[in-house]
Order: structure tokens, then sequence, then C-alpha cells
């Protein structure tokens, strides 16, 4: 089954973001949702003429406000700045902190044990082609869920 590219935009937004602010925290990043979904697309190979590449013009931004409307980051108090393009000043909140550090549960041991930081750190490292997209969107969502 083929992800929607809508959806398959929104993994890799949220990936990405999510591992940039764990890695910054508790320091606010400011964060251009529309540059880190070009980086992966374009990685990917898709055209402009995508799917994918249409729907990251239209929703990058929306991918960031769902995760700060559902409360797993959130807009700190700082400076703001004409020239910066997207989110000025967001961290992750205890919620989206303690979320990444979470191991998920399984019976089985063959599921992977690492943290949903770590896994979605090594599906979002640039060039890795082992990993296929589904994976990535699999992480996001059991994460949001368990969240």
């Amino acid at each position: 089954m083929s992800i929607p590219a809508n959806i398959e935009v929104f993994n890799v937004v949220a990936a990405k973001v999510l591992v940039l602010l764990y890695e910054a925290f508790p320091t606010p990043a400011n964060v251009n949702p529309l540059a880190i979904g070009l980086d992966v697309l374009l990685g990917k190979n898709y055209g402009t003429d995508s799917p994918q590449y249409k729907h990251l013009i239209t929703s990058a931004e929306a991918s960031v406000q769902f995760l700060i409307d559902e409360g797993f980051i959130r807009v700190a108090k700082g400076p703001r700045y004409a020239e910066v393009r997207g989110f000025q000043n967001i961290v992750l909140t205890s919620k989206g902190f303690a979320l990444l550090q979470k191991t998920p549960e399984a019976v089985d041991s063959t599921v992977d044990r690492r943290s949903y930081f770590e896994r979605l750190k090594s599906a979002t490292v640039e060039g890795t082609k082992v990993v296929a997209k589904e994976s990535i969107g699999a992480v996001v969502a059991r994460m949001l869920g368990a969240g």
C-alpha cells in the first residue's frame, strides 16, 4: 500500500523537526519546515511536478502547526525577526521531550527497542536509502498515538 503524498510530507517534516528540536533541547530553535521538507524530497528525487512537492509547498507549515496544536512543541518567548521564515523560537514541550525518549513497548523481541528519537534520527539521516518512507510514517504514527 502506498502512502498518500500529503501523509508522506507530514511524516517527513514532523520527523525532521522533532529530531532537530530534540538535539537542540532545551534551547529554542528557528525552523523553516519548507526548507527541511525540500531537502528531503529533493534527496528522494521528487520533481517539482510530483504530488509530494505540491503538498510540501502548501502544507509544510501546517505540519509544524499540527505538532504545536497537539502539544508536542511550543513557541517560546524571545525576539522575532522578519527575515526568518517558518517558526521562530520553537521548543519541545515536556510531553514531546518525554515521548521522544520513550521506547515502544513490545512483547516480541524482534521489535525495534530503540527510543523514538533514535528511530526517527536514523530514518531521517540524509542519504539513508535502507529506511523506507513507510518506516518513517510508522514511527511517527506510533509515536503520536502514544502521546
